[in-house]
């Protein structure tokens, strides 16, 4: 039996505010592009598009997917008494995740982590040299591939060859500008029907790849209190040591790029590619710098716990705040602010929520979604 520690929780805080920094962009610049759709030449949305894509862009998701495969581990345990309990989770969150993409976040994640989550019963009680060989595969095959598609891209291009019309904009865009609460419903489920399969495609190896790690580490016992402080120091420093200049480099010559008056799609696409390879190991730094600040410093972490254990309804509640902010139905701001105000604004989300959960904390022992969550899976638990 597997206890729960304190530091995933945190640490599931932790990825919430960079989940939310990266995703405001696509509630309140440019529902196709986010981030991509500011305007870098004015510096109050060069910097933090520099910012965000070098030190969150593919992060923060990660650590998600990672706590989500490690988190797996309180439910099924090391027996398979509690799988259809699984299940039921699973399909609970395909039905949060479709509701929330729908109304309020067409990027929604919980939809696919429902579907990935089934998927992944396959592999979980597997011995770990099949779920490492699996791990390995995923990665090594999306990282090639990306990589050929964007040479291809990049190729295709010095030779003249046309791309195509770029998609750049949404009739959601429109929408959250004028349109009413129902009007924005039917476009978002527009663009977040026809997306699925490229977010599938982009998204869910990588999501999944990163479950089966989280899986891993939970027989171990990884981000116990208790843990290796030699692992997790090592973890920060080659972390920081390889992956910020990997990122810093990537993010620099995006920004070139798209400044250029011969902006390149492949370019464009191959330093994405870089972003998102050499994501896990900056991640894998944040995991060991906030393990060796929580041994060091007992107490401070309060609101990041909080959000964590409260984390299903801290994600969706950040959209739900955005929406209102941003959408004609509520504060109308959409396309209106810079990309600071906006990450200001999502920070500032982000610490309401957690500050209402820290009040949940002292009078409920779950969040409102978590409640639900919980009640419609009782009857698949095991029994005593």
């Amino acid at each position: 039996m597997i206890n729960r520690d304190r530091f995933p929780d945190a640490l599931r805080g932790f990825a919430l505010i960079g989940i939310v920094i990266v995703n405001a962009p696509f509630l309140s610049v440019n529902t196709v592009l986010g981030l991509g759709g500011a305007d870098v030449s004015n510096s109050w949305d060069l910097v933090p598009v520099f910012l965000i894509t070098t030190l969150a862009l593919g992060k923060f998701y990660l650590l998600f997917s990672f706590l989500f495969g490690y988190s797996a581990a309180y439910i099924l345990r090391s027996d398979k008494a509690n799988v259809a309990r699984f299940i039921a989770r699973a399909v609970v969150l395909i039905f949060f995740g479709a509701l929330h993409a729908i109304f309020f976040w067409h990027g929604d994640i919980l939809f696919m982590y429902g579907v990935l989550a089934i998927l992944l019963l396959a592999l979980y009680f597997r011995r770990e040299k099949a779920v490492r060989r699996t791990v390995k595969v995923i990665y090594i095959a999306n990282a090639v591939t990306l990589s050929l598609l964007a040479l291809l891209l990049f190729v295709g291009e010095m030779l003249g060859e046309g791309l195509g019309e770029t998609v750049t904009s949404s009739s959601l865009d429109f929408s959250l500008a004028s349109g009413s609460f129902l009007d924005n419903a039917g476009a978002r489920f527009d663009l977040w029907f026809n997306g699925l399969p490229a977010s599938f495609a982009l998204q869910a190896p990588f999501a999944f790849a990163a479950f089966l790690v989280g899986v891993l580490a939970a027989r171990k016992q990884f981000l116990a209190d208790g843990g290796e402080a030699i692992t997790m120091k090592k973890l920060a420093v080659w972390g920081f040591a390889i992956g910020l200049p990997l990122q810093l480099i990537a993010a620099w010559f995006s920004l070139v790029n798209q400044q250029s008056s011969n902006y390149s799609v492949g370019a464009e696409l191959g330093w994405f590619t870089v972003t998102f390879v050499s994501a896990p190991v900056l991640s894998a730094a944040y995991i060991g710098v906030l393990w060796l600040l929580m041994q060091r410093y007992k107490r401070g972490f309060g609101l990041l716990s909080a959000a964590g254990r409260h984390s299903l309804s801290v994600y969706i509640g950040q959209s739900v705040i955005l929406a209102f902010i941003f959408s004609a139905w509520g504060l109308g701001l959409f396309g209106t602010l810079n990309l600071t105000l906006v990450t200001l604004i999502a920070l500032g989300t982000w610490l309401v929520l957690a500050g209402l959960a820290l009040l949940n904390s002292r009078y409920f022992s779950s969040g409102p979604l978590e409640w639900v969550l919980k009640k419609t899976t009782e009857p698949f638990r095991k029994k005593a």
